[in-house]
């Protein structure tokens, strides 16, 4: 049931194989496998959704990676087709409501744009604005997602992400009022067609806090159920406030620590935790007025990320928990902890977060943390470097992070905590944090 004071669009997101337990080492990203154990692991995924009334879902990849077929036509066989049916049937069962991920003018329109030049003015991954057959295209687009034999109950749009048109036309639009074209007509067509369905809208690439452009951001948000905002620059310029008072949606973000499940690497690869970095970044949000997150998926194979996703998932929640309860709460569940062991363990956690966060460039709120790169240039079909520790520390930051490790490890081991598959796999991720640490010196 949902509660008065919580998040009213509860929503976590992410491409089709980001939850997964097993990785996919040699494919390109994104990869969009389906099988029988991704199932499972969305099934449980969607279990804790509904246990922590997180109540919606964008899957990126349901029907595609990159390319929408030309012609379009038989965009997905009928075993994925089942394997949708199954996925969407258990989130309806549990109350959950499922949505899909779509690029506005952009992202899924590689082989349109190829094989079709007219929906292009020379733009390499965009569509023009000013062209109807793109428009043509789009549509297309959204209305194969409204089939209702596909029982989805919306969609998440982004336009931004992967650029613009840049042909004269296009040119004499600012990136706002351009982009607010494109999503108020995709968004309008879709609410003439489904009444019913929820349309957010990701802000990838495209800025919400520059004073010149709000008018066109405020258009959006007359079309749209809510907004995201991906790196919380409107926080960093004192303007959040006044955004979201004055937006005709709700307002959110990703959650602080938005960190890209690395799709080519074993799940116990790496140890970062980051719950109270998203917790408190929600809560910060709250306090703003904001009430929509895209919080994004993790694999629980992970129990760091397990634990993470669960700490800032409460806060949704509940956004008056404190950061440090809601952790704790995150730890019993994972690590079957009892209260008289729950403090201890919060704290060593509150530690291994900071081991990271204290020594590495990165900033809560200011976008994603890649662990390899999202796509590795000089191999995109294979395991790619550990960057964020490569690129994000020093030399010297290494080697000091590499101690808190260690003694990080000692003391966990010390604990006397029950010897539970989690904690092993815990012990497993530090060991493979070590392990890169030291390949890379």
């Amino acid at each position: 049931m949902m509660r008065e004071e919580s998040f009213t669009y509860r929503v976590t997101d992410g491409w089709l194989r980001d939850l997964a337990s097993e990785p996919t080492p040699h494919d390109r990203w994104p990869c969009i496998h389906w099988d029988e154990k991704l199932l499972s692991d969305q099934i449980r995924f969607l279990d804790v959704q509904k246990e922590l009334d997180t109540t919606y879902n964008v899957v990126w990849g349901l029907f595609i990676n990159n390319s929408w077929p030309v012609p379009f036509k038989d965009v997905i066989d009928e075993k994925r087709a089942k394997m949708l049916k199954t996925f969407v049937s258990s989130a309806h069962d549990r109350g959950l409501k499922i949505l899909s991920g779509v690029g506005i003018y952009s992202w899924g329109f590689d082989e349109v744009i190829a094989k079709v030049p007219e929906v292009s003015a020379g733009h390499q991954k965009a569509m023009c604005a000013f062209s109807e057959k793109a428009w043509d295209w789009q549509r297309r687009v959204l209305d194969f997602l409204m089939k209702p034999k596909w029982e989805l109950d919306g969609i998440s749009m982004q336009s931004a992400d992967l650029g613009r048109c840049t042909c004269e036309k296009c040119s004499k639009l600012s990136s706002a009022e351009h982009h607010a074209l494109l999503l108020i007509q995709s968004a309008e067509y879709v609410r003439s067609n489904r009444p019913d369905w929820v349309i957010g809208q990701a802000s990838w690439g495209l800025r919400l806090d520059e004073p010149s452009e709000f008018e066109h951001i405020k258009q959006i948000s007359r079309a749209v159920d809510y907004m995201v905002e991906v790196s919380e620059l409107s926080a960093s310029t004192g303007r959040r406030k006044e955004i979201t008072k004055d937006l005709e949606c709700a307002f959110g973000s990703v959650g602080g620590v938005f960190i890209e499940p690395p799709q080519h690497w074993d799940r116990l690869r790496w140890f970062v935790p980051c719950g109270i970095g998203s917790a408190k970044a929600l809560q910060k949000l709250w306090l703003d007025g904001g009430r929509a997150c895209e919080y994004f998926y993790r694999p629980f194979a992970n129990p760091a990320e397990e634990v993470s996703w669960r700490t800032g998932a409460m806060i949704l929640k509940s956004p008056e928990m404190s950061p440090e309860s809601a952790l704790c709460e995150a730890l019993k569940s994972v690590y079957g902890v009892n209260e008289s062991q729950v403090k201890d363990l919060s704290d060593w956690f509150i530690r291994g977060e900071d081991a990271y966060f204290s020594r590495s460039d990165f900033h809560v709120g200011n976008g994603s943390l890649s662990l390899e790169p999202l796509i590795w240039h000089e191999n995109p079909s294979a395991s790619g470097p550990a960057v964020y520790l490569r690129d994000r520390m020093s030399p010297e930051a290494r080697i000091d992070y590499a101690r808190e490790l260690e003694k990080l490890k000692s003391e966990l081991l010390k604990m006397g905590l029950p010897l539970t598959q989690a904690f092993k796999n815990t012990i497993t991720a530090i060991d493979g944090t070590l392990r890169d640490i030291h390949e890379i010196s």
